[in-house]
């Protein structure tokens, strides 16, 4: 990932594999590039001796808001910007992905949402008395 601000390459995540925790939603709504999708067409592309290119992509902003929730299915209807593209479906998640080109904006709707999901959806449980690994 390249920070806007300071211009400097960051580690997300790194493994032989593509992120989890809906990083790739989180990806593709930023750059209109899903390493999954393209992995694919990239091996079918090979395989039939054609030659791959990359789809058009784009340079946008997202954030992704994710939790645990105390809810099975938590109500997310309030969360409702024009910039939410993407929400969690799973059973006692809350989550959404906001983009746009507007970097402010975003930033703003990250940390507002953020702290609604905290009051709204979240999930704490104690630690345990010892550890448990």
């Amino acid at each position: 990932m390249k920070r806007r601000d300071d211009g400097n390459f960051y580690f997300i995540e790194t493994a032989a594999r593509v992120g989890g925790a809906h990083i790739v939603e989180l990806l593709e709504a930023a750059t209109n590039f899903n390493p999954w999708r393209e992995w694919a067409r990239l091996e079918v592309a090979l395989a039939r001796g054609e030659p791959y290119t990359l789809p058009a992509l784009r340079n946008d902003h997202a954030a992704l808001v994710i939790c645990l929730a105390r809810q099975q299915h938590p109500d997310l209807s309030a969360y409702n910007a024009p910039e939410v593209v993407w929400r969690a479906k799973e059973e006692y998640h809350a989550g959404v992905i906001l983009a746009s080109s507007d970097y402010e904006r975003i930033c703003r709707l990250r940390d507002e949402y953020a702290d609604g999901f905290a009051r709204d959806f979240l999930a704490v449980a104690p630690p345990p008395e010892k550890p448990t690994a």
